[in-house]
């Protein structure tokens, strides 16, 4: 079972960039200055680093094409109102 340090810094390293870089320099010591226990920083210094940036970029991309999700639906809702209405509210 882990720890909600563990769980917290992994979520961190997935979408912190300067974290994760200062992590890939001195993994165990970073592990150990975030809170992490003895044993979990000997487990994160034993991971596999080039899948760490091969997840954050899948999350960056998928964070990035989320956004442009959200934007096109936050304003498709104007298409649904009458012409004669967006023209005279400048919608």
């Amino acid at each position: 079972m882990s720890s909600p340090a563990l769980e917290t810094y992994l979520a961190r390293l997935y979408t912190d960039d300067a974290l994760r870089a200062a992590f890939l320099l001195a993994p165990r010591a970073q592990a150990l200055l975030h809170g992490l226990s003895l044993q979990e920083a000997d487990a994160m210094a034993a991971m596999d680093c080039i899948g760490l940036q091969m997840a954050a970029a899948s999350y960056r991309a998928k964070r990035a094409a989320h956004g442009k999700k959200a934007g096109a639906a936050r304003h498709g809702w104007r298409r649904l109102l009458p012409a004669w209405l967006r023209r005279s509210t400048g919608l």
